[in-house]
């Protein structure tokens, strides 16, 4: 199990697969892996050496076969993607946060902590739905379901939430209200549904089968969150034509009591650049109103001046639904702090892997 202790690990050698890079010549297709980032392998093979197969390469390990069972999932973290190979590091259980949900298989830890999640579905969506890649039945039936009235309602972000694939099981039960609002999930009203529709198409399945992944990583992490009382809830939208919009809509636990609720906004497009939204809606029950808070964040020059512009529109328009607007903020998008390169040189050897990719 991968809770028995520290494995030595060692660089890949003498394994072929296409698009994968043993040192000699490009890597096809390109792979970039994030600092920090959570990667899933899948042992393939004990004997006579153990092989361990990621998205990004195959590599082979040091360590004794009798410690993991073939199709096992092990996850790893990218300490150091700049260098060749890159550094990772073999998570243990009580390497991460406890999770009740994450306790039951490795697998459902490689969904829960799977950072950008979502990130294999909206790259999907952005380069398909004008692409003639798609059996034309299947085609329409995208883009008539990824069409967003214009202007939007607030029942209209309920409804693709409902679309999102997030709810595609409970949808199947009578007394949710899912099930109320939008009936059984299918094709013309389910993301997850229509996925699984074109996963039956000849030469599909390895495509969409990322693309489901991606919505069941989003699904356990809401499931998660439910069972410690807490609330995270992340979808894609159809937002400025083609490009998606990733909203992710959550409470810890204080603010589950307070009555506060996290939502941002994210999108990135040829037309807007990178664009972040983050809004904090505050419920005072004793005051009977509720505030809210809105700061915007751009790589583009165009924003600050929209926005301090467009103050009393924004504070107007959120009066309409009974929301005060009390903060208003802009600023540039501020990249992740990088940690020292030392940090990951300090981790203990046993821990740490090479991987070709």
């Amino acid at each position: 199990m991968i809770d028995n202790g520290p494995q030595p690990l060692a660089p890949s050698s003498g394994v072929v697969r296409p698009g994968v890079n043993l040192g000699n010549g490009p890597i096809l297709p390109a792979v970039t892996l994030i600092k920090g980032q959570i990667i899933e392998g899948v042992v393939v093979q004990l004997q006579p050496r153990l092989l361990v197969d990621t998205a990004n390469s195959i590599f082979s390990a040091a360590a004794s076969s009798a410690a993991y069972t073939l199709g096992e999932r092990l996850l790893f973290k990218v300490l150091d993607p700049d260098v060749h190979p890159p550094r990772l590091e073999l998570l243990r259980s009580g390497q991460l946060p406890v999770s009740s949900l994450g306790q039951q298989s490795a697998f459902l830890r490689s969904l829960l902590y799977r950072p950008d999640g979502l990130k294999p579905l909206q790259q999907w969506l952005s380069s398909h739905l004008s692409s003639a890649q798609l059996p034309p039945s299947l085609a329409t039936l995208l883009q008539s379901f990824w069409q967003f009235p214009n202007p939007p309602k607030a029942i209209d972000i309920q409804k693709f939430l409902l679309m999102s694939g997030l709810f595609s099981e409970s949808r199947g039960q009578a007394k949710t209200l899912a099930n109320a609002l939008m009936g059984p999930a299918a094709a013309h009203n389910d993301l997850k549904a229509l996925l699984k529709l074109l996963a039956l198409e000849e030469g599909f399945e390895q495509q969409v089968k990322p693309l489901l992944e991606a919505l069941n990583s989003s699904q356990i992490k809401s499931l998660d969150a439910l069972l410690n009382n807490q609330t995270h809830y992340q979808w894609l939208m159809p937002w400025f034509g083609e490009q998606p919009l990733l909203i992710t809509l959550q409470q810890n636990q204080q603010q589950r009591s307070q009555k506060i609720w996290s939502v941002s906004l994210a999108h990135e497009g040829p037309e807007l650049g990178v664009l972040q939204i983050n809004l904090l809606l505050t419920e005072r029950t004793l005051a009977h109103e509720t505030t809210a808070s809105l700061h915007f964040s751009s790589d583009r020059a165009w924003l600050a001046p929209l926005v301090h512009g467009s103050k009393q529109q924004l504070h107007n328009a959120l009066k309409l639904h009974g929301i005060n607007l009390q903060q208003v903020s802009v600023g540039p998008i501020i990249e992740p702090e990088i940690q020292a390169k030392s940090q990951a040189k300090s981790q203990a050897v046993q821990t740490i892997l090479d991987v070709h990719v």
